[in-house]
């Protein structure tokens, strides 16, 4: 089995290179994990994960994963105009090979703000219940 941040990292990141949207904006190699500040703009980049256990049944088990995406753009708007592509790709529902998403995937929160070099940042938050047999 592989561990549920990283099921839910490579679901997200197909559904983004699925998005012509999203496609459309950021060059697919710069969807990537990796450092927080990348070399080119505009990218998207996986941040941190974390998982919490939410409950232990039998052979089963539900955990919460949080996954961060940084959004990086040539300007602040520009970032903004990506993270909403973001969001809109990230809405339907989102399968998870060997894992159950309980409740979906949610954004909790974007948060966009101008980098000292000038360009823009936004971190759109992500979270899932997920479910999987041991």
């Amino acid at each position: 089995m592989i561990e549920p941040s990283l099921a839910l990292q490579t679901a997200t990141r197909a559904r983004l290179l699925a998005s012509p949207q999203v496609i459309e904006a950021v060059d697919p190699l710069d969807i990537r994990d990796g450092d927080t500040r990348p070399e080119a703009f505009p990218s998207i980049v996986f941040g941190n994960a974390q998982v919490e256990v939410a409950g232990h049944y039998n052979n089963y088990r539900n955990v919460t994963c949080y996954l961060d995406l940084h959004i990086w753009g040539e300007t602040p708007e520009r970032t903004k105009d990506i993270g909403a592509a973001v969001s809109k790709a990230l809405c339907d529902t989102l399968p998870v090979p060997g894992f159950d998403l309980t409740d979906g995937l949610r954004t909790e929160r974007s948060i966009y703000m101008t980098d000292p070099s000038g360009c823009g940042h936004g971190v759109v938050s992500l979270s899932a219940l997920m479910g999987y047999h041991l």
